[in-house]
């Protein structure tokens, strides 16, 4: 535990270099932006917009926590796709292996560092939000708005580890490509399964569409409104769990079976 700690602290520390700096006032000034936007909701005529956020009557999500999260999921592909390929280009990979670390302690601690630092971002953006909404409306968030926000950064768990996968494959450039277009893929087949879900089940193209969107995060999930004590709450915490789960698994292959030199 104490060499993943050292590794996260090492990804973590980047924080201080100049762009990252210049991240965080990115967030501040986003959540400055966005901190009188509306709930995410609609009425029943809105048909399909409708089901995708009110499947479960509960507390609903600030659009402008949307846009935070998308910036959110920036920071995860510009840091995640980054971290490895970086250290491996400047054999910084193969001093730290040749201390006591193993490859899979390597890949846990940066994980937890990119993480971390989307955390961050995230409640930079977050923080500031709060605070310009109570001088604009003298009112500040209730605990319950704030923490079905804060629901928002499980969708950051399994997009950092698959964008972690992609970058044990190919460079840092590439990495970041491909993330990015994987982001837009996944908010594609999100709507795709929303879509098969409404065709006749005759057609049988529903159970091969729900078992592809699994491996695409399925970002209206994240973006429904529900109650804190019910089911929904918890099967989204084991599906992003989950998929991270196996997205660092497969990394922790590539790791294993690949040539750092």
């Amino acid at each position: 535990m104490q060499r993943v700690l050292a590794i996260f602290e090492m990804t973590v520390k980047k924080v201080k270099e100049p762009a990252f700096v210049l991240l965080f006032c990115i967030a501040a000034l986003i959540g400055a932006c966005v901190s009188e936007m509306d709930s995410l909701s609609f009425n029943q005529n809105s048909d399909m917009l409708y089901g995708l956020v009110s499947i479960e009557n509960g507390h609903t999500l600030l659009s402008g926590f949307c846009i935070i999260l998308f910036m959110t999921s920036i920071v995860a592909i510009f840091s995640g796709a980054t971290d490895i390929p970086k250290d491996i280009r400047s054999r910084m990979i193969m001093l730290i292996l040749t201390k006591p670390v193993t490859r899979i302690e390597y890949l846990i601690g940066k994980y937890l560092g990119v993480v971390v630092i989307c955390v961050m971002f995230f409640f930079s953006a977050a923080i500031t939000a709060a605070i310009v909404h109570f001088f604009r409306a003298g009112e500040i968030y209730s605990v319950s708005t704030i923490i079905r926000q804060l629901f928002l950064l499980l969708a950051v768990l399994p997009f950092a580890a698959m964008t972690m996968m992609i970058s044990a494959y190919l460079s840092d450039v590439s990495a970041m490509i491909i993330a990015a277009i994987y982001l837009i893929f996944s908010v594609f087949i999100s709507a795709m399964s929303v879509v098969v879900d409404m065709l006749p089940q005759s057609l049988g193209v529903g159970t091969i569409i729900h078992l592809i969107s699994y491996f695409f995060p399925n970002f209206f999930f994240f973006f429904n409104s529900f109650n804190f004590a019910g089911i929904f709450i918890i099967a989204l915490v084991l599906y992003s769990v989950s998929l991270s789960v196996i997205f660092l698994m497969i990394t922790a292959t590539r790791l294993t079976s690949r040539d750092m030199i």
